[in-house]
């Protein structure tokens, strides 16, 4: 049986790595266990790492190198890891979320998961469900 394959948006993976419970925690944590397979591309690998080290979250959330180094790791060694020559523009409200489509398109993902609004409430691009974090977990239950 072919293994999930999902895109998951900066706010999930932030809230994973800084939060010790929650949705966002687990999804990382099945990422990491290869539960589904993680699509992503360089240009969200760089939002992610440089979300982590804004300043305000680095030292709110006790953040170090080798944690954010961990995460790093994962998304350029753990993941599938699109090229990034699929452009879609669809989110006009903030365009700096079509890379998530761009990526699920060139990665030929199942799902995006995100807690983000505007992506959520596209609910679905040519066959690819947009879900939340509650509801990605729910599937992969059922699996």
């Amino acid at each position: 049986m072919r293994k999930i394959k999902a895109v998951i948006d900066t706010n999930i993976i932030i809230s994973g790595a800084i939060s010790p419970k929650g949705h966002s925690r687990r999804i990382l944590e099945l990422a990491q266990e290869d539960v589904f397979k993680a699509v992503t591309s360089v240009s969200i690998n760089k939002e992610i790492l440089s979300v982590l080290h804004r300043e305000h979250i680095y030292i709110k959330y006790n953040l170090n190198e080798d944690i954010i180094d961990d995460i790093a790791a994962f998304l350029y060694e753990g993941t599938i890891l699109v090229e990034g020559a699929f452009e879609v523009s669809k989110i006009r409200k903030d365009p700096a979320d079509d890379k998530f489509i761009s990526c699920a398109v060139e990665g030929e993902v199942d799902y995006i998961v995100s807690g983000d609004e505007h992506l959520l409430n596209l609910k679905h691009y040519k066959g690819i469900q947009i879900i939340s974090a509650k509801s990605f977990l729910k599937i992969l239950n059922e699996k």
